[in-house]
């Protein structure tokens, strides 16, 4: 991906906010990209771009961003940004085309292997290296611990408590508060808990490890958009994909 910063234009937005406009282009042909995905993780902010590839975020935090772009058939990509009060900064972004898939050919299927059409979105996030990522392979490796156990070996910053005979998972960074503060927990896409609506509680020994293709977990300023559900990660959200 190449990021090209080009001249400010006017102040259009309050002079306390960023702001950030831009097009997605073809590295390859140059054309433009539309329904391009950008997205500031950090901000929990996304925009898509329009069919002539051109994409506008406003009213942001100042400071030095991580900006995300992703399109159907091309690598994801990132780059850093600085965005400043009451100067807009506008942006080229060129994506790579992804490599061409070669013909189906008929394979013996290895049972271990991961098995779920989200599984290549979840190799590209865990590229970006925005969050902590437990793949199939590590998984396997563990065979026989709970969910918990191996959570609790690789995803630091949480707790893990008893509520009504429930394994429920936590964040831990402030343990003194009355109630705690539950992270959101997502399956195959659906949200399945958040503090944000009234819903139950995910219990961690409702999943047998054999059965989770992959585990991500983010923290509430790394959240992508797309798993910022209801507008509410303030507690961090795990994500789980299963096997299919």
């Amino acid at each position: 991906m190449a990021v090209c910063a080009l001249l400010g234009l006017p102040n259009v937005l309050d002079a306390q906010d960023a702001s950030l406009r831009g097009r997605v282009r073809s590295a390859a042909t140059g054309q433009p990209i539309a329904s391009a995905t950008v997205s500031l993780p950090s901000q929990a902010r996304e925009t898509r771009s329009d069919s002539l590839g051109q994409f506008m975020l406003g009213r942001l935090r100042v400071g030095t961003q991580v900006l995300v772009v992703r399109a159907v058939g091309y690598a994801p990509a990132q780059a850093t940004v600085p965005l400043t009060a009451g100067s807009p900064l506008e942006l080229d972004v060129d994506l790579d085309l992804l490599p061409p898939v070669l013909d189906s050919v008929l394979t013996e299927a290895d049972l271990d292997a991961p098995r779920n059409f989200s599984i290549a979105e979840f190799e590209a996030r865990r590229v970006l290296g925005f969050g902590r990522f437990i793949t199939r392979a590590e998984l396997l490796r563990q065979r026989g611990r709970t969910l918990e156990a191996i959570l609790r070996g690789r995803v630091p910053g949480l707790r893990y408590l008893d509520v009504n005979g429930m394994i429920v998972a936590a964040s831990g960074r402030d343990q003194a508060r009355a109630v705690p503060c539950y992270v959101n927990v997502i399956v195959d896409g659906m949200l399945r808990y958040t503090s944000n609506v009234r819903m139950p509680f995910f219990d961690l020994r409702s999943l047998e490890v054999s059965m989770i293709a992959g585990i991500e977990y983010y923290t509430p300023a790394s959240t992508p958009a797309e798993f910022n559900l209801r507008g509410h990660a303030a507690c961090g959200t795990l994500v789980l994909w299963l096997q299919h």
